[in-house]
């Protein structure tokens, strides 16, 4: 994202979800920089080759990729068809960097709010140390296990540098994501998203290859707008993440040609919650997460009336 959230959701093959998890990424489907430690604009490019070998799936007509393996992996669509789904075509879901470490009671937060609410897609970015970390941390298996349990879609944080890092070292990051924590893992976020043309081809490998490494769902943050190139690298691109709200004739335009539910908004510096903003802007992106906090780090904490957004996008 833009200023901050990226270091730290597609439809998952080859994956045991939970019904409701499956739902919420069915929901996704159905249709810049964000450090743990704050962060900064950046904009790099790269050679739109250095992915790491596997193709990404080609999107459909509504910008969405394909939802299950031709070799049966489509276990958790079938799962997700069973659930709810009259509720999940009509939600928009959101998706909160949770950059705090469990036992942190933000993380009971989040849960209880999903829990609440059953029918709105929760979605957590979890980022221990701008990335993976050194090894499991049996704090955040436990804190994945409730996050499950009530509902949420986990993905993990990987930074991309703007499509200058490496390809190899991400796939290594998203190797250790899938090791550490592959039981209850639904996907990846990745962060410092390039918005350049030419770095699309970068962004669809590395999707594929965490689809390979059975993390799906992935959500990529150029914090900004992008190019339609990128529409189907990834399940849902973070086009905002600034301070303050966007305007809502912003979220219009090229966007509206593809499914709402590739697109996401995380503003940050809002001081309360602005309900008619929410309702304005859900017909636009699929997913909004709004805080009050702010500069110099907006994803330290979790969102103070994040409890009212999840009921408001209900």
């Amino acid at each position: 994202m833009s200023d901050g959230l990226g270091k730290r959701l597609r439809l998952a093959r080859n994956v045991a979800l939970t019904t409701a998890a499956a739902a919420a990424i069915a929901l996704a489907l159905g249709a810049g920089a964000c450090h743990r430690t704050g962060g900064g604009n950046g904009d790099a490019g790269a050679d739109a080759d250095a992915g790491g070998g596997a193709d990404a799936a080609a999107p459909d007509a509504a910008g969405t990729r394909d939802a299950a393996d031709a070799d049966g992996g489509g276990a958790a669509a079938d799962a997700a068809a069973s659930a709810d789904s009259s509720a999940a075509s009509a939600a928009t879901g959101t998706i909160v960097p949770l950059y705090t470490d469990p036992p942190d009671v933000t993380w009971d937060a989040v849960a209880a709010a999903k829990a609440a609410h059953p029918t709105v897609p929760v979605v957590a970015i979890l980022n221990p140390a701008n990335g993976p970390g050194a090894g499991a941390d049996p704090d955040y298996a436990a804190g994945l296990a409730a996050l499950r349990g009530a509902g949420v879609v986990a993905i993990g944080y990987v930074f991309t540098g703007y499509a200058a890092r490496p390809a190899a070292d991400v796939q290594a990051d998203v190797d250790l994501w899938a090791s550490f924590y592959g039981g209850e893992l639904d996907g990846i976020f990745f962060d410092e998203q390039s918005n350049l043309p030419a770095d699309a081809p970068y962004y669809g490998a590395l999707s594929a290859y965490a689809d390979g490494a059975g993390l799906g769902f992935t959500v990529g943050n150029p914090g900004t707008d992008t190019d339609p190139a990128y529409v189907g690298t990834v399940d849902v691109l973070l086009i905002y993440e600034s301070a303050g709200l966007p305007a809502v004739a912003a979220l219009g335009g090229w966007h509206t040609g593809y499914d709402r539910a590739n697109f996401g908004i995380i503003p940050y510096a809002v001081p309360a919650l602005d309900g008619a903003f929410v309702a304005a802007a859900s017909p636009y992106v699929g997913w909004v997460y709004l805080t009050d906090d702010d500069l110099p780090n907006p994803w330290d904490s979790v969102s103070s009336y994040f409890a009212a957004l999840v009921a408001a996008l209900e």
